[in-house]
């Protein structure tokens, strides 16, 4: 049993440190597409890293600090454990919230820095919802530039195009799951047909379907 709970806490203090250090990353900027044997591998050689850096540290500090459980005593097994239950109890949650905190930092840090070297890349999902969901400016009746709402044209696999004000779209990484709504007025144009307008109020056009999409400031009529 003891060794159970060893090695529970061993992994418990590679894994957490290492799975912030990916999520740090991830939030700063995309990244290729990993192996899960890969990605575990990264998580616990970052997390063990850290925890390792972090123990050094706390060992250090527990030569001054006798609240701390120091290396001499923690290679003595488990006598000084047993005698010194809450200095073992503060030493691991200190090793861990610093290795936790050096990670965290560690991923935002260098995921900023990929982020700035490749700013044109987006995660999987994001394209579509970073272009549709950004500021959209026209020009009102004296010729100013002015926020408006974004105008989508959607060409559909069949030919038909759907026209609408977006209103919103997934961020499934999938692209045949990225679906788009549009909000009246709707204008629809079969492929070969005239374009009309729906009395729809909002139109669902699904993912699979979509082969090119339009966007910008409304036309002059509007879409309907």
């Amino acid at each position: 049993m003891p060794g159970t709970l060893v090695g529970l806490l061993a992994v418990l203090l590679a894994a957490t440190p290492g799975y912030l250090y990916l999520f740090g990353y991830e939030r700063r900027t995309p990244r290729e597409a990993l192996s899960p044997g890969r990605e575990v591998a990264e998580m616990v050689a970052v997390g063990a890293s850290s925890t390792l850096a972090a123990a050094l540290g706390v060992f250090a500090l527990a030569e001054v600090w006798s609240a701390l459980l120091s290396l001499e005593q923690l290679v003595t097994g488990r006598r000084a454990l047993v005698a010194h239950p809450w200095a073992a109890l503060a030493t691991g949650a200190l090793v861990l919230g610093l290795s936790a905190a050096l990670c965290a930092g560690l991923g935002h840090v260098l995921g900023g820095r990929t982020a700035y070297a490749t700013k044109n890349r987006a995660r999987p999902g994001t394209v579509w919802h970073g272009v549709l969901t950004s500021p959209c400016h026209g020009k009102d009746e004296h010729g100013a530039r002015v926020e408006t709402r974004r105008f989508v044209a959607v060409h559909l696999q069949d030919g038909l195009r759907v026209e609408g004000y977006f209103e919103r779209v997934s961020r499934d990484a999938d692209t045949g799951m990225r679906d788009i709504a549009l909000s009246r007025p709707i204008a629809l144009t079969p492929k070969g047909g005239e374009r009309r307008a729906s009395a729809a109020a909002t139109v669902i056009v699904p993912g699979a379907l979509v082969r090119l999409i339009e966007t910008g400031p409304p036309p002059t009529a509007g879409p309907g």
